[in-house]
């Protein structure tokens, strides 16, 4: 009869173990949901920032635009997204009206850290190469404006990250 007990208990910590583990598991995927989505949504803005006349990219020249910076501080701006996305994701997926509130106030923080975070992580190979200098500070914290500086640029790019925003909300409640 004690084996029973014994063989029982055993069964029912691994049963909780268990569900310990998928539940963070979970967790851990709806963090690299959100830190996905948020840094497509950051990688558009930044985009958008650049290229704010379509016009005038198809007529530049190629070969004089720093195509390189360019292409570094895509994947920089994606990166801060990214990071901000798996910070802030306990914002995303909450049910009701609140949450929906909680998403795009999550959306708005999350485009603005990322545009910091994007800025310092795109300079950084600049900071390493000659060091740390006061005008850093001014680049870094332009990146700030990334969001509203893309957004009264072009303006039909705010139904769009809205609806990313709110695409990255609905897939965090299903995963919730």
């Amino acid at each position: 009869m004690a084996i029973i007990v014994i063989i029982h208990q055993i069964g029912k910590h691994f049963r909780q173990m268990a569900k310990q583990f998928e539940s963070r598991t979970d967790a851990r995927r709806l963090k690299l949901t959100v830190g996905a989505g948020l840094a497509a949504a950051s990688t558009l803005l930044f985009l958008a920032l650049i290229f704010e006349d379509i016009g005038d990219l198809a007529d530049s020249d190629w070969s004089n635009l720093p195509i390189g910076m360019i292409v570094r501080y895509i994947v920089a701006m994606g990166l801060g997204g990214a990071i901000a996305g798996y910070a802030l994701s306990n914002l995303f997926g909450r049910p009701g009206l609140l949450g929906w509130g909680l998403s795009l106030i999550g959306g708005v923080i999350a485009a603005t850290f990322a545009g910091f975070l994007g800025s310092a992580i795109g300079l950084l190979p600049d900071l390493l190469s000659d060091g740390f200098q006061s005008r850093d500070i001014v680049a870094v914290g332009a990146g700030i404006l990334v969001f509203p500086l893309a957004l009264i640029g072009w303006p039909v790019l705010l139904p769009i990250w809205a609806g990313l925003i709110s695409l990255v909300h609905l897939l965090a409640t299903r995963l919730r």
